[in-house]
């Protein structure tokens, strides 16, 4: 089947044209991506609850953030034990567990002992509480128990941030 070269020049504008309206409309149409949800958390003792989150049918990561305000040696013994080759001279100021609920069910307990300081940034550090499986089109809860009051760490912006590993919440 031989093509002119009008022919030809046509049909190659023709298809330009289609991907280029594919283009716009696929930048109009929203891919259900959302950042991780990130709660502020008071660290004082007691029971604190999230907000309802939606989660899909993959693996979560929990996370202890907080701003770095102090030394990071400092910072990370406030958190938990120490890394290898540091000492503290105080014990950790976070002591806590957590459960995560979908409604009044119990989808994973968790005694997160010892927490301890797991990333690092020029301006945060954050402690990996735990993980957990999601369900499809699942709406769960995360409930924190904190057994004693943090301290300083509760001057440090505290927040849990929820992820799915790996990172972002697209096609839930």
């Amino acid at each position: 089947m031989n093509s002119t070269r009008r022919q030809f020049i046509g049909k190659a504008l023709g298809l330009g044209a289609f991907s280029n309206c594919i283009t716009a409309n696929a930048a109009r149409i929203s891919l259900n991506c959302t950042p991780a949800p990130s709660f502020a958390v008071p660290l004082t003792k007691g029971t604190w609850r999230s907000p309802v989150f939606p989660v899909g049918k993959h693996d979560y990561h929990v996370s202890l953030e907080v701003d770095r305000r102090m030394p990071l040696d400092q910072l990370n013994c406030d958190l938990g034990p120490p890394r290898h080759g540091h000492r503290c001279d105080t014990p950790p100021l976070l002591d806590l567990e957590w459960k995560v609920w979908d409604g009044a069910a119990l989808v994973k307990s968790w005694s997160a002992e010892p927490i301890r300081a797991s990333a690092w940034g020029e301006a945060e550090t954050s402690c990996l509480l735990g993980d957990f499986a999601g369900k499809r089109n699942g709406h769960f809860t995360l409930e924190l128990n904190i057994k004693k009051d943090a301290g300083r760490l509760k001057e440090f912006r505290p927040r849990v941030q929820i992820v799915k590993n790996p990172g972002y919440w697209c096609w839930l």
